[in-house]
């Protein structure tokens, strides 16, 4: 984003694309394919995967079920140091695209900033809060939310969608180095 100039959202829906479908990439996961999750107790999760990995390899668990039904896994981004969750409505903006590192002042002005999280195994998972959230789950959850790998954010109760936000790549750049997380309220 060029110094002088702000951007008027947190995100641009004319870069969103699709997130990846994991039962391509593997499809033995059992996970969900939908990029949809319903907040209806406020609270969103979002943890590096790493934290119950094991756990879904487990097809009659009741912590694997939920998540397969409510979670969202987005893959493809390793962060090892924390990046900027950040929300003003309609937008939750995980700013994890490399091009974007010293530049977040611009979106702090737009909308606040409501956690840090990092992702050293690559995977989010997203995780609706709710009632029914088996115990051992629970137990995995505050453990992530101990370190720097797991952040819980109040939302508007509603509907969300997840995408990747596609920047410019520079030729021999990964992609995935230049894309933001955003989670889109509908």
């Amino acid at each position: 984003m060029p110094p002088n100039q702000k951007p008027l959202a947190l995100a641009n829906p004319k870069r969103f694309k699709t997130i990846q479908d994991l039962t391509k990439m593997r499809p033995d996961c059992g996970a969900a394919i939908d990029d949809i999750l319903i907040i209806d107790n406020e609270f969103l999760l979002i943890i590096d995967l790493t934290h119950i990995g094991d756990l879904l390899n487990s097809y009659n668990s009741p912590s694997a079920s939920y998540v397969r039904t409510h979670g969202v896994i987005v893959a493809g981004h390793s962060r090892k140091v924390a990046c900027p969750v950040l929300w003003g409505d309609p937008f939750l903006l995980i700013v994890s695209s490399n091009h974007l590192d010293e530049k977040t002042i611009g979106y702090t002005d737009i909308g606040g900033v409501v956690g840090n999280v990092s992702c050293p195994g690559g995977s989010f998972l997203f995780l609706p809060v709710q009632k029914d959230i088996p115990k051992p789950l629970n137990s995995l959850m505050d453990e992530a939310l101990t370190k720097e790998t797991g952040v819980k954010i109040k939302l508007p109760k509603g509907t969300y969608r997840v995408f990747y936000e596609q920047f410019e790549v520079p030729e021999g750049i990964k992609k995935e180095d230049y894309q933001n997380i955003v989670v889109q309220r509908q």
